[in-house]
């Protein structure tokens, strides 16, 4: 039993879902929300605040574009598109949750940057040290599941325009 306390396994995902599970028993799924939207954006300004001189450094061409500063911009764009996105949730929150805040070009933006972000993180193969992270072969698998994933949402979307469901969405209705 002590060798599985002192694993990987319990320190990176046992111990903190249970800290989940007894803050939600404790908070509420709502207060929950609340804290983790508070504790996202905190960490989420504190990612881009250390990455941005390399960023901007990468923008205004005093680096090149080798893979460790595909995933610099990847880090920095996603977590700068992911405050945006939790930003947006807490003003919605205190203003009563109405619904034209919800889709908004502000939650459209800060999704496009997440996707972007995604984009930098999955051309950055090899930016860390000697060894290829990830390898290759997982990022087109990676690449595979993302398109197929995109390709079945969309198909929902299109379906249920279509049937009895009711929901339209702007991007086929």
């Amino acid at each position: 039993m002590k060798a599985f306390l002192q694993t990987r396994l319990v320190t990176l995902f046992v111990i903190p879902n249970l800290l989940f599970a007894f803050g939600l028993w404790a908070l509420g799924p709502e207060d929950m929300i609340e804290w983790l939207n508070a504790a996202i954006v905190a960490l989420a300004a504190g990612v881009c605040v250390a990455y941005f001189t390399t960023t901007r450094d990468i923008l205004l061409g005093r680096l090149p574009l080798h893979k460790v500063h595909w995933l610099a911009l990847g880090i920095f764009v996603s977590w700068g598109g992911t405050q945006i996105g939790r930003w947006w949730s807490i003003a919605w929150r205190w203003l009563g949750m109405p619904p034209w805040l919800a889709n908004s070009w502000v939650v459209a933006y800060g999704l496009f940057l997440v996707a972007c972000g995604a984009y930098f993180h999955l051309i950055a193969d090899e930016a860390i040290g000697e060894e290829r992270v990830p390898p290759r072969r997982w990022i087109r698998w990676g690449a595979i599941v993302a398109a197929a994933v995109f390709l079945m949402v969309v198909a929902s979307f299109v379906v249920d325009s279509y049937s009895q469901a009711g929901f339209t969405p702007h991007l086929f209705g």
